[in-house]
Formats: C-alpha cells, structure tokens, sequence
C-alpha cells in the first residue's frame, strides 16, 4: 500500500530548496527506484519533491573542462549523445540498465543518488574521474563524484542539497574503455558482478595509465586503485596483471547474503572480467559476459 504523502512540482531551484527544508522530503526525478519503494512500502516520505521541470538540471553540452551532463539527463540520452560516445565504458553501462523504455525514464542523477553498489551508470564516470555539481539555496559546491559514493543507498547530499550535474574531463585521444557485467538473466536484472576497464598507451613501456572500477562487489561502486597503482607507467604483463588483480581482490567484499552471487563467484568473475576488458582493449576477440 502506497503510504500518504504531499506532492510538488518546484518550477524554479529555489523553490526547490526551499521544498528541501521539510522534514522526510524526498525527490522525484525519473521516479524508477523510488515509485517501487512506495509501493513497497520501503519509503514513508512526508513530501515528494517532483523536479522534472528545473530546467537548469537537464542538457548534456562541451564545456572548456568537458562535458556537463545534467543530473535530470534520461539515461537513455547519455547513451546515445554524440558528445558521450568517446566514453565508451559509460556507454556501454549505461546502456545494459534495464530496457529502452526505462532507461528513457530513468535519469543519470537518479542511479547515482540511489546510492545502489550495482549502479550501472557508475562504474563507467569514475573511470573517468567525473565530478558532481551539487547545489543548494547556499550556493555550489564540486566533489569527486566517487567520494560522494558512502554506502549502499547513501550518498554525501546534505540536507537542502541535490545533484545539480556531473562533469566529466575530457576523453584523451587514443584511451579505451570497456564495461562487462553478469547478471542472473539475461535482460532486465541488476548487476551481479560490473567491471569497467580504462587503458591509455596500453603495453608502452612507462607511459600505460589504466583505471578499474569495480559494481556490486563492494559497499559502494569503486576504483580499484591499489591495483592501479601496480600497473601505472609501467609495461603490461601477464605477470603484472596477474599481481595487481590479487591486489584488487583483496578489497573485494561481496555480502554473502547476496541473491545473485556468492562472494568467491564473485571475486573469481572479477577477475575474468578485467581480463577480458584488457583483452578487447589490446585487441583480442570480443568477450560477451
């Protein structure tokens, strides 16, 4: 049963802000998570906040730093953005989110601020080390859109504050990404296990930079930056690689309460996964997961 609550639809940001300030107010954007959690009774909110109609929250446009994506975007229109398509990783992940129909429903601030470890917008921006605009009556503030990631349906939004946009640097000429994710089905089902892989200079002596991010294996989507730092600058081996994975892994905490995977099917398809990206990058076969 559906729970009782006020109803709003801010025409301007301050209006919004202002709507932000009631106790138990919660925001409605593509409304794909939170009209499944009303309806099972997951959320009680005493206000739902619509902000389908802040126009400052949508557009997708090349600034001097890259592109701005506004966090009221339609996944779908991520996807298919002319500017977005050097991103391939995102792409690709943003992409596999449910079916077309949601996805042009859904937003791209959505799937971050539901705060889901699965997200599968996610993995993609932190491989490309995106930042979040998060706004309030106060004014802006700028934040590595990975340190707002805290915990399973947490992000670091303050009170009276929304995700206003992310930016993402610019794609450098030459870098490569990939996204591979499992899931129990084929189709609509969340992510089971996601890894996205980015490569600059792959196999140059002193000149490879490579960036992994790992979905639905940890409390939070996240880099895996111990790895990292393994193979930055350096030549790619098999026995490099085979070093920073066990590295990598050693951060891996799948919950054993999971219903979609165990925690070693997990951790062993983690690994398999940034293999096959490395492989696809470097121009093996492709791989479908």
């Amino acid at each position: 049963m559906i729970p009782n609550f006020e109803y709003i639809k801010p025409k301007t940001l301050e209006e919004a802000f202002s709507c932000l300030e009631t106790e138990g107010s919660v925001i409605l954007a593509g409304g794909t998570d939170i009209a499944v959690n009303l309806r099972e009774g997951k959320l009680n909110p005493r206000l739902v906040i619509d902000i389908k109609a802040l126009q400052e929250l949508k557009g997708i446009k090349g600034t001097a730093d890259g592109i701005w994506i506004g966090s009221l975007e339609p996944v779908q229109r991520v996807v298919e953005h002319a500017l977005i398509q050097p991103y391939s990783a995102l792409v690709e992940g943003a992409g596999s989110l449910g079916c077309l129909e949601i996805r042009y429903r859904a937003t791209i601030g959505g799937n971050i601020c539901n705060g889901s470890p699965s997200a599968d917008t996610v993995p993609g921006l932190l491989l490309y080390e995106a930042k979040a605009v998060i706004a309030s009556k106060t004014g802006e503030r700028t934040a590595g859109l990975e340190d707002i990631l805290l915990g399973p349906g947490k992000v670091d939004l303050k009170k009276g504050e929304l995700l206003k946009a992310i930016i993402l640097p610019k794609a450098k000429e030459g870098s490569m990404s990939k996204y591979y994710r499992i899931t129990r089905v084929k189709g609509m089902d969340l992510s089971g296990i996601s890894v996205a892989v980015y490569a600059e200079n792959l196999g140059m002596e002193g000149k490879s930079h490579i960036r992994i991010a790992l979905g639905a294996v940890m409390p939070t989507v996240a880099r895996g930056r111990k790895g990292e730092r393994i193979l930055e600058g350096k030549g790619l081996t098999d026995e490099l690689l085979e070093k920073a994975i066990k590295e990598i892994l050693k951060d891996v905490s799948p919950r054993k309460e999971s219903l979609r995977a165990g925690p070693e099917y997990k951790k062993r398809m983690v690994d398999v996964l940034i293999r096959k990206a490395i492989s696809e990058i470097k121009g093996g076969v492709p791989n479908e997961a």
